[in-house]
């Protein structure tokens, strides 16, 4: 795992010049479920599914900002994948590269990780939660 990768403003143009594929950077999104808190990782390339999400959680919405920064100590944007004490759903594509990036605890910090260690971490679930 490596921490404190910086990153300019803008992360897709910085992204194409490091030849880093959308697939490859991760998103940390949290959810409000029924049972509380939920944080989704997928790909760059994929958004969550809230149609999927709700077949296997009960209700689903996202989380406002303010609650982002309130439950994980993260604002939008610089949620890691890792250290958030969350019930975390890793979507199983994610799993099929070797090193993923993903917030780094700031807007300008990006962490670099395997994505068998986010499910180590995290004590995650992998399941099939893209579309």
């Amino acid at each position: 795992m490596k921490a404190g990768f910086r990153i300019p403003a803008s992360p897709p143009q910085s992204f194409q010049k490091k030849n880093v594929k959308p697939s490859h950077v991760i998103k940390s999104l949290l959810f409000i479920a029924d049972d509380g808190p939920l944080l989704v990782i997928v790909d760059g390339e994929s958004r969550a599914s809230l149609k999927k999400l709700e077949k296997l959680f009960g209700n689903v919405r996202m989380a406002k900002p303010a609650e982002v920064k309130a439950i994980t100590g993260y604002a939008v944007g610089g949620v890691p994948p890792v250290g958030v004490p969350v019930r975390t759903v890793v979507d199983r594509h994610v799993l099929e590269r070797d090193v993923v990036i993903g917030g780094g605890g700031r807007i300008d910090r990006l962490i670099r990780i395997k994505p068998g260690k986010i499910v180590e971490f995290q004590k995650a679930e992998v399941l099939d939660i893209a579309e």
